[in-house]
C-alpha cells in the first residue's frame, strides 16, 4: 500500500508540472486547501491537497518519509489499518489547517505523515515493556522536532501537523497493532479499505469531472473576466458580436442565464435595453457570491 500512495503522489506531481507548475492558481486548480473555497462546498480539497506538493524538494521529504515511516507502519499494524491511519490523518491535517489557517493555501502529506508517527508512537506508548513500546518512542524525537521547525518556519504549516499527529495518535491506541485473528474484524477492515478507496474515487471525480461537481476556479475566472470587459465595450457603445459571446463558459445556472441575456441584447442590435439591465442587475448579483466564494483569488479590473 506504501508503495501505491507513492505512486499517487508522483502522479499528481507530475500533473502538476504538466498543468503549469507550482504557481498559485495552478496548484488551486488541481486541489490545494483554501478555506473559502471549502467553506463554499468545494470539500474535495482537504483530501486532493494531502497528494499536491510546493516543489520537487517538499515532495523528496515527504516521501521519503512516507516511505520509511509507512513501511514500519505496515508492519506494525497491517496495509489495511495504515491505509486507514495515513488517509484520515491527512484529512484531519487539513482540516485542521483550515480551521487555522482559513485563508491560507496549503498542500503537502505531511500531515498524513505525522498521523503515522502519532499511530506507532502512541501504539507504543500502550504496549508498554514490548519492542514496539521501544520502537515508539524512538520516533519521540522525530515528532518533537519537527514539529519545532515548523513552530520557527513561517511557511510550514503546523496546523497540518499537529492535526494529522492527534488523529494518527488516537487511531494507533485504538487499533491493535498486527492482522487481526477475528475473521469479522478481517472483513470490517477490509470493508472499511474500500469504502475509503472509493471516497478518494468519488473525490477526484467530483472535482475534476465537471459532469460529476464543481466548476474549477480556471472557468469561473474566465467567465467573471470575459463578462466584464464585455460590460466595458457596450459602454463605449460596442455590441458584443456572437463569436465573443460563444468564447464564454459560463460556469453554472446563473452565468448561463447572464450570457443567454447579453445574446438577446447583441441580437437586437442594442435596441433590447432591459435585457441589458436584467443581464447587468444579475451579473453583479453573480459576481457578489463569486468574488466572496473565490476572496483574494479573483480581483475587479479597473
Amino acid at each position: 500500500m506504501v508503495n501505491y500512495l507513492i505512486i499517487f503522489n508522483l502522479l499528481f506531481f507530475v500533473a502538476t508540472i504538466l498543468s503549469g507548475g507550482f504557481n498559485l492558481a495552478n496548484l488551486l486548480r488541481l486541489g490545494a486547501k483554501f478555506g473559502p473555497l471549502i467553506a463554499a462546498g468545494e470539500w474535495q480539497r482537504l483530501l486532493l491537497a494531502t497528494f499536491l506538493h510546493g516543489n520537487f524538494w517538499h515532495l523528496f521529504f515527504n516521501l521519503y518519509a512516507l516511505y520509511y515511516l509507512g513501511n514500519l507502519a505496515e508492519r506494525v499494524f497491517n496495509p489495511r489499518k495504515f491505509f486507514a491511519i495515513y488517509l484520515l490523518s491527512g484529512l484531519s491535517g487539513s482540516v485542521f489547517s483550515t480551521i487555522f489557517h482559513f485563508t491560507q493555501v496549503g498542500v503537502g502529506a505531511s500531515g498524513a505523515i505525522f498521523g503515522l508517527a502519532g499511530a506507532i508512537f502512541a501504539s507504543g506508548i500502550k504496549h508498554r515493556d514490548t519492542p514496539l513500546n521501544r520502537l515508539g518512542t524512538s520516533l519521540l524525537p522525530f515528532i518533537v522536532i519537527n514539529l519545532l521547525i515548523g513552530f520557527l518556519g513561517p511557511t510550514i504549516d503546523n496546523a497540518a501537523h499537529i492535526g494529522g499527529l492527534l488523529v494518527g495518535m488516537l487511531l494507533g491506541w485504538f487499533l491493535s497493532p498486527g492482522t487481526s485473528w477475528f475473521r469479522w474484524k478481517r472483513i470490517a477492515e477490509e470493508v472499511a479499505t474500500w469504502v475509503l478507496i472509493g471516497f478518494v474515487a468519488i473525490s477526484m471525480l467530483s472535482f475534476f469531472v465537471p459532469a460529476f461537481g464543481q466548476p474549477s476556479v480556471e472557468r469561473v475566472v474566465s467567465f467573471h473576466n470575459g463578462v466584464q470587459r464585455i460590460f466595458q465595450r457596450i459602454e463605449r457603445g460596442s455590441i458584443p458580436s456572437s463569436q465573443e459571446l460563444d468564447a464564454l463558459s459560463p460556469p453554472d445556472r446563473e452565468a448561463r442565464e447572464i450570457r443567454d441575456l447579453l445574446s438577446q441584447f447583441a441580437q437586437s442590435q442594442g435596441r433590447d435595453t432591459s435585457s441589458l439591465r436584467e443581464a447587468e442587475s444579475k451579473f453583479l448579483d453573480w459576481r457578489e457570491k463569486i468574488l466572496e466564494k473565490y476572496q483574494g483569488l479573483i480581483y475587479e479590473s479597473p
